[in-house]
């Protein structure tokens, strides 16, 4: 009875991924021999009935015979669409064998069958957004593809062949930690710098602001308060990129942090998520008042050589200050180097404060010293557009700042 109804929940999940990528397709048309809502899930629960048969006959002949099936009605599909009506493109026909995969996988994985519903949304994601990719693709400068080249050079070449010890004489200084640190920062920025340039222009400044704040709310803030400074009538909309971008800072935080220790995130999270969410309401208001104004952000690739070097030296010396201060000094030290180094960079303090909770300082701490930073770094952003912006943006920008700061401090006075 058990296995009956995890199999028709099987099914049932099936039919749903199967309709998704499906209604995909078939908006875009009909000129597809494989392109149909309804083949698309029949496919689906083929991938998953061969599973079933194939176990059921002990044997993974069914589920071979199904893939090449599959795979032959995938290449007619192309030879037919190639010969009758000049179409080369092969993004239904792998969506149609991906689709039979996930359909397969489904049938071996156990609730909540997160890899296959990752798989979907991902597929769905790059066949939904065919046109901000290609706009993507087209816009991409060499100088962002050779930053591409060095990062893929940093994280796949260099990474792996680092010593995963302290090589020097205090015993603080981890070559492998040192680069893993830089790899999850620039991802990070990397990943929103993606989103910002696919979605950011069609979606608007919502999410342009959104995914800017993953890659640098320090550098949208100086961005906006130069376009503040050229053109005063998109003082509302700079200064609602701004907000977004500088309440973004917190979810960047938690992900930092969950990358580097797990228990330093857990307990960030539901104080942080209540935070940005505060900030996020409070920038609607500043949105509603430029709601016909239009700009832009304009940021550099994450990728780019000589603010990698920067963030790795700055978290050199942070880890060895830190290290060092609180074995001489205890603790408590790491507060005034949060403090110090919020206005900076929080992302450095973040890494370097989650690695040493590990055994250095309690989680406690380094929980207060992240609040720190991120309190003093949105007091840093709120100076920079008091330094290079308008009076009256530095007032538009002061409601979600000041808002931000005195979260920060009510949760250093009551969460602990």
């Amino acid at each position: 009875m058990i296995g009956d109804y995890l199999l028709l929940q099987k099914i049932a999940l099936s039919l749903a991924i199967g309709a998704l990528i499906g209604i995909e397709r078939e908006r875009r048309g009909s000129k597809f021999l494989v392109a149909g809502f309804r083949t698309f899930m029949l496919v689906c629960l083929f991938g998953l009935l061969s599973g079933f048969f194939s176990d059921l006959l002990g044997t993974n002949l069914m589920t071979l015979i199904s893939f090449l099936t599959v795979s032959t009605l995938s290449i007619s599909s192309y030879v037919i669409n190639f010969i009758s009506k000049k179409l080369s493109g092969q993004t239904t026909e792998m969506a149609f064998l991906i689709t039979f995969l996930i359909g397969l996988l489904i049938y071996y994985q156990s609730f909540p069958y997160l890899l296959p519903i990752i798989l979907s949304i991902i597929l769905a994601l790059i066949l939904f957004s065919k046109e901000q990719m290609h706009k993507f693709a087209k816009n991409i400068t060499r100088k962002e593809l050779w930053h591409a080249l060095i990062f893929g050079i940093i994280v796949f070449i260099i990474l792996p062949i680092l010593p995963n010890r302290a090589i020097d004489p205090t015993g603080i200084l981890n070559p492998f930690i040192v680069w893993l640190s830089l790899v999850i920062v620039i991802s990070v920025s990397f990943v929103g710098y993606v989103l910002m340039k696919i979605f950011g222009v069609k979606m608007g400044l919502s999410l342009t602001g959104l995914f800017g704040g993953l890659v640098s709310s320090t550098a949208v803030t100086l961005d906006m308060c130069e376009k503040v400074k050229n053109n005063s009538k998109i003082l509302y909309s700079a200064s609602f990129a701004t907000a977004l971008a500088s309440t973004t800072m917190f979810l960047k935080t938690i992900l930092i942090s969950y990358l580097i220790n797990y228990n330093v995130a857990v307990i960030l999270f539901i104080p942080f998520l209540i935070l940005s969410s505060f900030g996020y309401f409070i920038s609607f208001f500043i949105w509603k008042k430029g709601i016909k104004e239009k700009t832009t952000i304009e940021l550099g690739s994450p990728l780019a050589l000589k603010p990698a070097i920067k963030f790795t030296a700055l978290f050199v010396v942070l880890l060895f200050i830190s290290h060092l201060a609180n074995r001489y000094f205890g603790e408590i030290s790491v507060y005034p180097i949060s403090i110090i180094s919020g206005l900076i960079n929080v992302n450095a303090i973040t890494i370097t404060l989650s690695y040493m909770a590990f055994s250095g300082i309690t989680i406690e701490a380094a929980v207060k010293g992240i609040i720190l930073a991120c309190l003093t770094n949105t007091l840093s952003k709120w100076l920079l557009v008091n330094s290079f912006g308008s009076k009256k943006m530095t007032l538009e920008t002061g409601k979600i700042f000041s808002l931000l700061m005195i979260m920060c401090g009510i949760l250093l006075l009551f969460q602990f």
